[in-house]
């Protein structure tokens, strides 16, 4: 049967705080991770990262680098409190006639100089701007990086202005504080850009200041918001058969199966003790009980890493086998064995040799006890913004992916579970299930779901991403295209052109600059 019908409470928690934790380090990972799977492989590490992460530290030399002054409240006049937001400006190839170009920040790695250079962020927007004169632009998200607004509240009540209208109020701020400042003129048309949630906001902007955004690029963005999410691990199983990126049935049908032997081997003590052995835990008291082993396995015993997949991860990067969809099918081919040796065989190279550490119950309060002592830090200077993307999850967006019974989730199904998800919410945040599915309809009816009223906004996906599961996946009208880029992972089109190896991923990119160009010729 499902834990989730057996789980005690106390189990029910210290799921909660893995989830949030895995939510800690997505904003410190390569490109925007808006996710909360697989924390299996940095449990370890999660608690320490989130314990010494705070703003990032900027070069205070930067030419780049322009601070402006937001409202903390764009709606409500009574609010007369301001706070400093970075953003970073390139005129190298703008002589006063061209486009401006915005790359949109959000809940991923903090912006820095190299946002314009050679980030993952917008690499689309930066090899395009020399071609047509632009006015290069970057905005840090408000609660992000070092744009963290500093008020007397503390705990949550310091994030009540954290939402994406709050945050196109700063966009649309930013717009009349540029134009000021470069003498622009309606002939400057603006394009906005991003990928994930800052895709999202780069669409959003179009959308709701059509009179200030001429068109944008909404790269990779789950513009449907949705409470529960089992797209995304259906579309990790679906990604293992992908032959593009070095995929197959066989492969696919090895991790469903291995999953679903240590399915049944994780309901008793001595098949535990057994996967401990396997897959080389640091501590025996892992996997103690069913709901922990549930909660390791229920994400996978291995990471598939279909959102950042880079089939040239090993010959470009020097990482180790297993880093890739391609070269994780190449491993369990050639073990002997049944299927759970072959996904420990993965296991042992992600891991570079080294023993699994954590999963005990003593390791998992204590990444509990150390979150619960850092909501009591918002608000204050230092205050990390860890937690700024999980608590958008709970005001907002939902997207908590799950692998419940019976859905097309390779993992161990059934642990992995809405209910814990939520609960996090209200554990955290103080905010109810009820609330949590208010907003997020709230959401959908102010944006448009998967078919927004918008024009001139291109939707680029991947297949191999999980995240397209949830975006704009047909063309609401001709003003707003959608493409699907076979073999792509997250908005990986976004990167300079250098790190992409796939003809189909750099085809993809000279298509999104010519669908800019052809609007650039458009009138407002």
């Amino acid at each position: 049967s499902s834990p989730e019908h057996t789980a005690a409470r106390p189990l029910l928690q210290r799921s909660v705080a893995m989830k949030l934790l895995t939510a800690a380090l997505a904003a410190s990972c390569v490109t925007a991770i808006p996710q909360f799977t697989s924390y299996k492989r940095r449990v370890q590490e999660l608690a320490e990262q989130l314990d010494v992460k705070g703003p990032s530290q900027t070069k205070a030399d930067d030419p780049t680098l322009f601070w402006f002054t937001s409202p903390l409240d764009h709606f409500d006049r009574q609010v007369d409190t301001t706070f400093q937001q970075r953003s970073y400006q390139n005129a190298t190839f703008f002589d006063g006639t061209g486009p401006v170009f915005i790359c949109v920040g959000g809940e991923g790695p903090a912006l820095d100089a190299t946002v314009l250079t050679t980030s993952v962020h917008c690499a689309d927007m930066v090899e395009l701007a020399p071609k047509v004169g632009a006015l290069m632009v970057a905005v840090e998200h408000r609660y992000y990086g070092e744009s963290i607004p500093v008020s007397g509240h503390r705990g949550t009540e310091n994030l009540r202005w954290l939402s994406s209208q709050q945050a196109l109020g700063d966009l649309a701020n930013f717009h009349q504080q540029l134009v000021a400042n470069y003498s622009l003129t309606d002939a400057n048309k603006w394009v906005s850009f991003g990928g994930s949630y800052p895709g999202m906001m780069s669409g959003f902007f179009r959308l709701k200041y059509p009179n200030l955004v001429h068109a944008s690029v909404s790269s990779s963005s789950p513009w449907e918001a949705q409470l529960d999410m089992p797209e995304y691990q259906d579309i990790v199983g679906e990604s293992l058969a992908i032959t593009s990126v070095g995929g197959s049935d066989s492969c696919k049908a090895t991790v469903v199966d291995g999953h679903a032997t240590i399915g049944d081997m994780i309901t008793t003590a001595e098949g535990r003790a057994s996967l401990v052995q396997t897959f080389n835990f640091c501590s025996e008291d892992a996997l103690a009980t069913q709901a922990t082993a549930g909660e390791w396995a229920g994400s996978g015993v291995i990471e598939v890493p279909s959102q950042e997949n880079d089939p040239a991860c090993q010959t470009m990067w020097g990482e180790d086998p297993g880093c890739d969809i391609g070269s994780i099918c190449e491993i369990m081919d050639a073990t002997d064995g049944d299927d759970v040796a072959k996904l420990a065989a993965v296991s042992a190279a992600q891991h570079k040799g080294n023993c699994i550490g954590g999963w005990t119950e003593a390791h998992i309060g204590k990444a509990e006890a150390l979150l619960k002592a850092h909501v009591e830090k918002l608000g204050s200077r230092g205050a990390s913004d860890a937690l700024s993307w999980p608590y958008q999850t709970c005001t907002e967006w939902g997207f908590y992916q799950t692998c419940e019974i019976g859905s097309a989730c390779p993992f161990v199904q059934g642990y992995n579970n809405l209910s814990s998800s939520v609960a996090m919410c209200e554990s955290l945040f103080g905010i109810d299930a009820d609330a949590v599915s208010a907003q997020i309809d709230a959401s959908n009816a102010y944006y448009g779901g998967s078919k927004p009223a918008g024009s001139r906004i291109l939707f680029p996906n991947g297949n191999v991403d999980p995240w397209h599961g949830l975006g704009v996946l047909e063309a609401p009208r001709d003003s707003e295209p959608v493409m699907m880029i076979d073999g792509a992972s997250h908005h990986f089109w976004t990167h300079i052109e250098s790190e992409i190896t796939q003809p189909e991923v750099q085809a993809a990119k000279e298509a999104i600059q010519k669908q800019v160009v052809d609007w650039l010729s458009e009138e407002n």
